[in-house]
């Protein structure tokens, strides 16, 4: 009877000892997916805040984005005539992706484009052709320099002040010669916002003094 209750007890003691043993593995292994759980918890709620951030972030960026886009387009249109311009385009998709840093400082970059061409800074050159409008305007003015200074001889027909007037006359031939390239600048900066190059400076003086001498030698000679 002894030995059947001794063994009984260590039967009972081994049994309660692997029965603790297999609480004590469910513990840990409850507290273990319990942390894993957690993490993954965590990991997601950041994952969620992070694309919350991330679409506020966005649609202020839209925002602003197309808020300075449309000062910069009304800008642009003062600049070079809303007619050309016409209205704000819209924003086109591209394969890349651009970063709001990217964003900002190109729209940064584009106003400090215009703000160079406003100022008459920005190198940008009118057309190729603008050079025979440069001779054009160059001839118009020496034209009218030349009707200019037979207006004026022609006052002085009865022979009063006959040198005075001669004086102005000649003035004004050479004032006709000189005001060509103003006139071309200020047509070039209305016209294309720039200012001239060398070649259509030469062009419109060049044309300016062959209209001027070939018409002071035929309408001014018996003046």
């Amino acid at each position: 009877m002894p030995d059947n209750y001794t063994a009984a007890v260590e039967t009972y003691l081994r049994e309660r000892a692997a029965t603790a043993a297999e609480i004590e593995a469910a513990h840990d292994a409850y507290r273990t997916e319990t942390a894993d759980l957690a993490g993954t918890v965590a990991a997601s709620r950041a994952r969620r805040d992070e694309a919350n951030r991330a679409a506020v972030e966005a649609s202020t960026l839209v925002a602003e984005t197309d808020k300075t886009v449309a000062v910069l387009w009304r800008a642009l249109g003062e600049f070079v005539g809303h007619r050309r311009t016409g209205p704000t385009p819209h924003a086109a998709h591209s394969g890349r992706i651009p970063t709001a840093a990217g964003i900002r400082a190109r729209l940064k970059r584009a106003d400090r484009l215009l703000s160079l061409a406003r100022r008459g800074e920005l190198p940008i050159e009118a057309p190729r052709h603008t050079e025979i409008t440069a001779a054009a305007i160059g001839a118009a003015v020496g034209a009218l320099a030349v009707a200019a200074a037979a207006w004026i001889l022609s006052t002085a027909a009865d022979g009063s002040g006959g040198v005075v007037r001669g004086a102005f006359a000649a003035a004004t031939l050479f004032a006709g010669i000189g005001t060509g390239p103003i006139v071309l600048g200020v047509w070039l900066s209305w016209q294309y916002r720039v200012r001239p190059r060398p070649g259509q400076m030469l062009a419109c003086v060049g044309a300016a003094i062959v209209c001027t001498c070939a018409l002071a030698g035929a309408f001014l000679r018996n003046m």
